[in-house]
């Protein structure tokens, strides 16, 4: 089961940070989806996925990404992912989101 903490501000002005847990797959890409969207609704520079508690990234799960990077930069704002447990990585980079949601190309997005 999904469980979605709410949106938090680190230090960092102008980034907010999602934390994401569980397993994200055909059932809970909806509420993961209206997370990240929560989330980008206050207006952040960057939003900050971390999935270091995601057990499980199935493909169905990874439209929450699309879906999210799509609103991101319809407002202007980078969307990243870090922390990405091995399977969640493999599976982002699977459909080609690795790329586009690492923090910058030399940081590793997995926990190694």
């Amino acid at each position: 089961m999904l469980r979605l903490p709410p949106p938090r501000r680190p230090h960092r002005p102008g980034t907010v940070v999602v934390r994401l847990r569980g397993q994200i797959d055909a059932c809970s890409v909806e509420p993961t989806s209206r997370t990240l969207l929560d989330a980008l609704g206050t207006s952040p520079t960057i939003l900050d996925v971390d999935l270091s508690g995601v057990e499980h990234l199935s493909a169905d799960g990874t439209g929450a990404f699309f879906a999210g990077l799509k609103a991101a930069r319809s407002r202007g704002t980078r969307l990243t992912v870090t922390h990405a447990p091995p399977q969640v990585a493999k599976m982002l980079n699977r459909v080609g989101l690795l790329r586009l949601l690492s923090p910058d190309e030399g940081h590793d997005t997995t926990d190694s």
